[in-house]
């Protein structure tokens, strides 16, 4: 009996005699001996059981189990799942390498543009389509994205404003806007006019009756004449004086007899102002809209229209006394609003809508003039021209301060057929400074006609006038322009200068960050010209963004006087003149915000040509070191660094993330962390770094931690799915955890293999990524410190300069984002970045402001520059930079 001896294939074969080869394919080897199938699966791209046979068209990835249905067609790599078309998007899908993030609620179509305004829920994201429940008011067709037609209002647009005087009326309410027909009244002239019997000739008690009435009526005219002049005989800031101490029987006023003692810390209050460092923590970051009733805080649909609106109601203002802060008081009361949505019921008690006579901005012949179809001008306060103009009628509305009347006009902005008016209205009230809070177009939308010339040095000839830019200067949140506006008149030829102050920060929903308004209000307020002239605010309706900045301008002159400020008060006193004047509850808030920085956080900001006197000033003080003005400012960035909950950190903290982290003190912030995108089986998108924003156009920073044996595999996903091309490395890589091995030695990990190229004295590297499945090499510069390598101190500010030199001249060719990695990412990175952003901001701003760079980067993350030897460091570094040693610097040259 003879005993046969069975043996099976060797891992890498199968099938009869073990002839045949197990596809490169599987996940993991070996496949089954007998019919070759890959027991552990397929890798990304592949299928079938022997996964020889690539994905089939619109699937991808691990066993093609995913698919790319938001690409066109369906095409898309068959690996990393990017999509073949990149030009777009199926409707439905937000713009993206990969087409597969559905579109938010309320927004639908090609990517995503398109919003619907449906009744109660969101509307389908790939048609459009509303439920059945219908459209809000205003709104008509399948996706509700229709305004209502000529005559039709409300729901769907089901009514018809058959008695309206052409039959004009709103399209939300359906309030005639011309007046009624004959016969009928009310707002909606929906109450039929009994008719009145023909009166006899012979009898004269109508004549009679008339005539008295006709007297009665001249008496209570001169009545209130004269009860309007003895108003306005009164003293200006007796107009905005409460009567509350009438009604409460005593004159005593917390407020204004605060003690005011100045603290040390606050030079920059105006004295007798109290206002502490400790009460302001973090300002607003840019803020979103959460209106689940789809209003999205633009200026398209005003406020007064939402679905709750009832009509015209001027009243419900409980007495202003109960809204005066003092100012070392705003911070905890902005502390309590901000609890059970204060802000939001506050500003709710606010008057809206149309209150006042309007009757010149709803005629016929002005309607094509307005920009919005009822956002008018009330007749008592609007702009009338004068002169050389074929109309006097323009959008735009006197607005006063607490100290002057007209102090500010509100106007919309200009369109191509009141480009004119606009220059006529600037000229004829002799106006000097211009201040824009709104892009020429946000979200595809016009916003505002450009109403100046394309370039520097070119004129623009409107009508009568001719208009030549002088400067054109491009800030980190503003424009500045300079115009020499100029009349044609034969009698008047001389010019005037105008300053434009063009804010370029406002987001296209919500509201900005408070330290850039702030910032922005500080230069506006620099110039220096005639302060008797108005200053014109616009937006593009006039009434959300004009109202915020001109609430915050005329509340901080008033606050440094009087010590106490009244925001309820003040934008009632707006709303008199010009309807809705601060549109949201966000801008409302806003206001809070922004003075609250005004108050307590002085101008930090040094002009280039004057910093190393500056410098020099404060090093020949002998103040002891616990009293320099840098001591000073980075303890008010103590106070000012912001504080985050644990639900800031859930991703960071999760149990598969937890051993990611170098060290459980600096976290990734949900908010400011970059999602890895083409991650492997068993990682997931999380990798302890945080994005920060440059100054220059395309300048982002990713910062993160020397990778851990673990992660080393997520920092090179990173660098592949952000497109990083340069590395700063400011301290060893960890043992075990390589980056890359000696010269030509090819380090792999999964899809990944890494070659160090060559290097330069070890102060720079050429590293070759190559993406093993898509084939995609690419070619990465890195930066080393060896200097600070060696010791923890901060290097001498020369090689400091040197290396952030030589990582900008290879970001000017590369403009791609650069990561900055150091052993935790924050103790080193943190110097490096704050650095890089101070020189950005000073090549595009001619200025410096550590302070506010070293704040900004703390809200991404606030471990960053947390001694005061690193922020002394930093203005030696400029100082040095400045002073004249680093003149070939292509810093110093800008």
């Amino acid at each position: 009996m003879s005993i046969w001896k069975i043996r099976t294939c060797n891992a890498s074969t199968f099938g009869n005699q073990c002839l045949r080869n197990c596809s490169q394919n599987c996940l993991s080897q070996p496949c089954n001996h007998v019919t070759g199938e890959c027991d552990g699966g397929c890798n990304r791209g592949w299928e079938r059981l022997n996964c020889t046979e690539k994905c089939s068209p619109g699937t991808f990835g691990w066993n093609c189990s995913e698919k790319c249905n938001g690409c066109t067609e369906d095409s898309c790599d068959y690996i990393s799942g990017v999509c073949t078309n990149i030009s777009g998007c199926k409707p439905g899908y937000e713009y993206g390498r990969y087409c597969n993030k559905t579109c938010a609620d309320w927004y639908f179509g090609t990517n995503c543009t398109n919003y619907c305004n449906c009744l109660e829920n969101p509307c389908d994201t790939f048609s459009g389509q509303c439920s059945t429940d219908g459209c809000k008011r205003g709104w008509d067709s399948v996706s509700c994205d229709k305004e209502c037609t000529y005559g039709y209002f409300g729901f769907n647009c089901n009514g018809f404003c058959a008695n309206c005087l052409n039959q004009s009326c709103s399209i939300l309410d359906g309030n005639c806007t011309d007046g009624c027909s004959t016969g009928y009244s009310g707002d909606m002239c929906d109450v039929k006019e009994l008719s009145k019997n023909p009166i006899s000739p012979s009898d004269p008690g109508p004549v009679i009756g008339g005539v008295i009435g006709a007297i009665l009526i001249v008496i209570i005219v001169v009545i209130l004449a004269v009860i309007i002049y003895r108003r306005r005989s009164a003293s200006r800031p007796n107009k905005y004086l409460s009567d509350s101490k009438h009604l409460s029987g005593t004159e005593e006023n917390t407020y204004i007899n605060h003690d005011p003692s100045p603290q040390s810390m606050n030079v920059f209050v105006n004295e007798g102002c109290d206002a502490y460092i400790e009460d302001v923590s973090v300002s607003l970051p840019e803020t979103h809209s959460g209106n689940t009733s789809g209003y999205d805080g633009s200026e398209e649909i005003p406020q007064e229209y939402e679905d709750e609106y009832e009509g015209n109601v001027y009243g419900n203002v409980q007495t202003e006394a109960d809204y005066k802060i003092a100012i070392a008081d705003l911070k905890k009361v902005i502390n309590e609003k901000q609890k059970d949505e204060g802000f939001k019921k506050e500003y709710e008690i606010l008057p809206r809508g149309l209150v006042h006579a309007h009757m010149e901005g709803s005629k016929e012949e002005n309607k094509l003039k307005n920009r919005f179809l009822a956002t008018w001008p009330y007749d008592h306060s609007r702009i009338v021209l004068t002169g050389n103009t074929n109309s006097d009628y323009i959008n735009a509305s006197y607005i006063d301060s607490y100290e002057k009347e007209k102090a500010y006009i509100a106007s919309q902005g200009p369109k191509k057929n009141t480009i004119r008016d606009f220059w006529h209205m600037i000229w004829q009230e002799k106006v000097n400074t211009i201040v824009m809070v709104t892009k020429l177009e946000e979200e595809r939308r016009k916003k505002c006609e450009q109403y100046w010339p394309q370039s520097v040095n070119k004129v623009k000839a409107v009508d009568n006038y001719r208009l030549v830019m002088k400067k054109e200067i491009q800030h980190t949140v503003y424009v500045y322009r300079l115009f020499m506006l100029q009349t044609n008149s034969s009698k008047n030829k001389h010019e005037r200068k105008i300053h434009h102050f063009h804010f370029t920060e406002w987001p296209d929903h919500g509201v900005p960050n408070s330290v850039k308004l702030v910032n922005f209000y500080r230069k506006v307020k620099s110039i220096k010209v005639d302060k008797t002239a108005p200053m014109v605010v616009h937006c593009s309706a006039g009434v959300g963004r004009t109202g915020t900045f001109i609430a915050i301008d005329a509340l901080y002159e008033h606050g440094q006087k009087e010590c106490y400020v009244d925001i309820m008060e003040y934008v009632q006193t707006m709303r008199k003149d010009r309807m809705n004047m601060v549109q949201t509850h966000e801008q409302y808030e806003a206001v809070f915000e922004a003075l609250l920085e005004l108050f307590t956080v002085p101008d930090t900001s040094i002009h280039k040509s004057g910093f190393c006197e500056y410098i020099q000033k404060q090093e020949q003080d002998t103040l002891p070191r616990n009293q320099t003005v840098f001591r000073e400012e980075f303890q008010r960035l103590q106070t000012l660094r912001p504080v985050y909950s644990a639900d800031n950190y859930t991703t960071a903290k999760r149990k598969e993330n937890l051993s990611k982290n170098y060290s459980k003190s600096v976290l990734a912030n949900d908010n400011y962390r970059p999602y890895l995108m083409t991650y492997g089986r068993n990682r997931n998108d999380y990798i302890n770094a945080v994005i920060v924003p440059g100054y220059l156009a395309e300048s982002k920073l990713f910062v993160t931690q020397c990778p851990l044996d673990d992660t080393v595999i997520d920092f090179w996903t990173m660098m592949f799915d952000h497109g990083s091309r340069i590395i700063v490395l400011l301290d060893p890589a960890n043992k075990g955890a390589p980056l890359w091995l000696e010269k030509n030695e090819k380090l792999q990990f999964d899809d990944f293999s890494i070659i160090k190229d060559n290097e330069n004295l070890e102060k720079e590297l050429q590293i070759t990524l190559n993406h093993t499945k898509s084939k995609e090499m690419i070619s990465l510069n890195v930066f080393t410190a060896e200097d600070w390598i060696k010791s923890n101190a901060p290097p001498s500010p020369e090689y400091m300069l040197d290396l952030l030199q030589r990582v900008q001249t290879c970001w000017e060719t590369q403009k791609c984002p650069i990561t900055v990695v150091c052993s935790d990412g924050c103790s080193k990175s943190g110097l490096f970045v704050t650095l890089k952003l101070v020189l950005e901001k000073m090549q595009v701003d001619e200025e410096i402001d550590i302070f506010q760079v070293v704040r900004e980067i703390q809200m991404r993350r606030p471990e960053f520059l947390v001694e005061l030897d690193q922020y002394e460091y930093c203005y030696k570094c400029i100082k040095e930079l400045l002073d004249g040693d680093s003149r070939d610097s292509l810093y110093a040259n800008i």
